[in-house]
């Protein structure tokens, strides 16, 4: 069955998880926002809404993902080795393999983080604090089951793409625009990158089930409890999720506010690095202090002591600056050039690719002594 907003009704009532009677008093409604997946918002009532997801094609590669979230969901209700994982996830509601339809409890209060950074101000260090407690809380907890990962064959024991860009044909991870051709083209000028990011691959772990695609619109902040609540934070689209290194998780929160940072600089050619400070509109400066309070946060949870904490922090920054990357990739995927705003992308990963101790205490701000 290919859900649609006419065959979603009769879909969930045979599932059970609509009552005929919430249909026929007018309590029912959904909305359909779709991507890449068939996603629909469903109110039901006094009941929690639903979020369900089908893919919206056949592919081999749609239904993987797909097949890889609702593992997460079930290892999270099932396994006590993934409890921690629930702490993280929307509460899991049904999974039908046969349609591949996975349905959660819709968050209908939450925004993503970006937008709650994007609020005031300042950049929430609560919200931050609470990201790094729970991920520390759960990679604390996953990591022995991660020794034991190949029985879960949902999983692919893969590693990202883009730390293996110099060796392979782009095209295997989708179609290739001029834009992504010149990035590419971009990339072999610079001697130096090859053997980074090849230094970057070679230290790849397996320590963990990481999320693989951590970004502010995959994390969603809930409304408090109450007055005076701390805020919660819930992490969606796990399509990505697999057996591999912690620190890609932490190194895309990183990546996180440094792309934060550097596409709020106006897209003014020609801006040399001296002045990127200056132009952007969400300056680095403002978001250290949220840095710091999720690394405190997740290296505390994990009870790393200074050494371990200084290891993880340096293999964190260099993975952002891959995630840097391909960040630069995805926003090159429709444009026939390599924007100003992904030229700084391209310059700031370079950096640190290359510099991973000075970018860990200039661009992440610690000190030293700090990271611990």
């Amino acid at each position: 069955m290919i859900l649609s907003s006419r065959t979603l009704v009769h879909y969930l009532v045979e599932r059970g998880l609509v009552a005929p009677e919430t249909v026929v008093d007018g309590d029912y409604s959904a909305r359909e926002m779709s991507s890449r997946n068939r996603n629909f918002r469903v109110l039901r009532g006094a009941l929690p809404g639903l979020f369900v997801k089908q893919p919206a094609d056949w592919e081999p590669f749609s239904i993987e993902t797909l097949r890889r979230e609702a593992t997460c969901y079930l290892l999270a209700r099932d396994d006590p080795d993934f409890a921690a994982l629930a702490e993280l996830m929307p509460r899991f509601v049904d999974f039908d393999p046969p349609h591949f339809v996975l349905t959660v409890e819709l968050l209908p209060a939450a925004e993503t983080l970006g937008d709650h950074l994007g609020r005031g101000d300042g950049v929430p260090q609560r919200v931050a604090e609470r990201l790094g407690t729970l991920l520390g809380g759960y990679h604390r907890h996953a990591g022995s089951r991660a020794r034991d990962a190949a029985r879960d064959s949902a999983f692919p024991r893969g590693i990202p793409w883009i730390l293996n860009v110099m060796h392979h044909n782009p095209a295997v991870v989708g179609p290739v625009s001029a834009g992504n051709r010149a990035l590419v083209e971009m990339l072999g000028r610079y001697p130096a990158f090859g053997p980074a990011i090849d230094a970057v691959r070679d230290g790849w772990r397996r320590d963990a089930l990481v999320h693989g695609d951590l970004k502010w619109e995959n994390c969603l902040v809930v409304a408090p409890a109450g007055p005076g609540a701390p805020p919660e934070l819930r992490i969606v689209d796990w399509e990505l999720a697999d057996f591999g290194d912690a620190c890609w998780d932490v190194g895309s929160v990183f990546q996180a506010y440094l792309s934060s940072w550097l596409l709020s600089i106006p897209a003014t050619a020609g801006a040399g690095t001296a002045r990127l400070g200056e132009l952007a509109a969400l300056p680095i400066e403002r978001m250290q202090p949220a840095i710091h309070a999720f690394w405190r946060a997740y290296a505390g949870t994990l009870g790393l002591d200074a050494a371990a904490a200084a290891e993880r922090l340096r293999r964190s920054i260099l993975f952002a600056a891959a995630r840097l990357i391909q960040t630069a990739w995805e926003y090159t995927a429709n444009t026939e050039h390599v924007p100003p705003n992904v030229l700084y992308l391209m310059q700031v990963a370079m950096n640190v690719l290359t510099r991973p101790d000075d970018a860990v205490r200039h661009l992440l701000g610690f000190e030293e002594g700090l990271a611990a």
